[in-house]
């Protein structure tokens, strides 16, 4: 059992360099996606109950009153493509690669899945301005 003084050091943000927040997003946005997972096997679930019902449930949840589901799209998005490059980095620093300059190749993949999120999601706004 992790003592009281541990747990509290999570939160002290002064001083922990750029590999700290990299392993604490790491860990974080794959606690979000696993979430995700399971909300979405919820929902497919509802298949079981018949196409009717799943329709009825899948249509209330995407066409609100205000689309949050859209943005909560839009953020999944981000966070997989955040979670994919930062696990690619750390493969490679595993292998040995880029350990001398991990900062830089923190900040160039980042960079790199920022803007294919940006391509991901013009292309997705283009389907969905469609249908």
């Amino acid at each position: 059992m992790a003592s009281k003084a541990g747990v509290l050091e999570w939160f002290k943000f002064r001083g922990k360099g750029i590999g700290y927040f990299g392993y604490a997003f790491q860990r974080l946005s794959g606690v979000v996606i696993v979430f995700y997972l399971y909300l979405h096997y919820i929902v497919l679930s509802n298949l079981l109950r018949g196409p009717v019902t799943y329709n009825d449930i899948v249509g209330s949840i995407t066409y609100g009153p205000y689309d949050i589901f859209v943005a909560f799209d839009v953020l999944l998005a981000l966070v997989i493509f955040y979670h994919g490059a930062n696990g690619i980095r750390l493969a490679l620093n595993e292998m040995g690669i880029g350990l001398k300059h991990n900062k830089l190749f923190f900040y160039l993949f980042e960079v790199v899945s920022m803007a294919l999120l940006v391509v991901f999601l013009y292309y997705a706004w283009r389907f969905i301005a469609v249908g």
